[in-house]
């Protein structure tokens, strides 16, 4: 059975980068943060006083599959004050993680611009390191800002045709 890891960030808004402060687990008490630490699971949320109120956040997580996979889940919104968290923690799976690294986007709702410019780093620092790296699951909006930038070329793999 392979573990898993979730880290839930907020929002850095604006230009100059607030600090980032623990906010507490809703409802939960010490012993039932270490039971979650002991069972392989850990959550963290960190928000941001500017965007507490706004609610937009950006949801990692990672676990090994039996296979030998990394997947990486990224959801929320990948954006300007969420990128560089993310391809920091995409970087560490890959450095504690000797096989292939899967970025799922399934749960991605948004991605601008620099969203799209942290995927290309993340996958630059995999194949600088030697591991395979791929998108899967990304949704609408996401095929179609990389479909306009031609990242699709890169990172969207057309469905192998059955052979004649």
């Amino acid at each position: 059975m392979g573990w898993t890891s979730r880290h839930i960030a907020g929002r850095a808004g604006g230009t100059k980068r607030p600090g980032l402060r623990p906010a507490p687990f809703a409802g939960s008490t010490g012993a039932s943060r270490r039971r979650m630490i002991t069972r392989g699971t850990t959550a963290m949320m960190f928000t941001s006083a500017a965007d507490a109120s706004a609610g937009e956040q950006l949801e990692l997580t990672h676990r090994v599959l039996p296979t030998g996979e990394a997947v990486v889940g990224i959801g929320g919104e990948l954006d300007f004050g969420t990128a560089e968290m993310a391809v920091r923690y995409v970087s560490r799976v890959i450095d504690c993680h000797h096989g292939p690294v899967i970025v799922d986007l399934t749960a991605l709702g948004f991605c601008d611009a620099q969203g799209l410019s942290a995927l290309v780093r993340m996958a630059g620092y995999a194949e600088r390191a030697g591991r395979p790296f791929r998108l899967v699951s990304p949704g609408p909006s996401v095929v179609k800002i990389m479909r306009i930038t031609g990242l699709d070329r890169r990172f969207l793999v057309p469905p192998a045709s059955p052979p004649a």
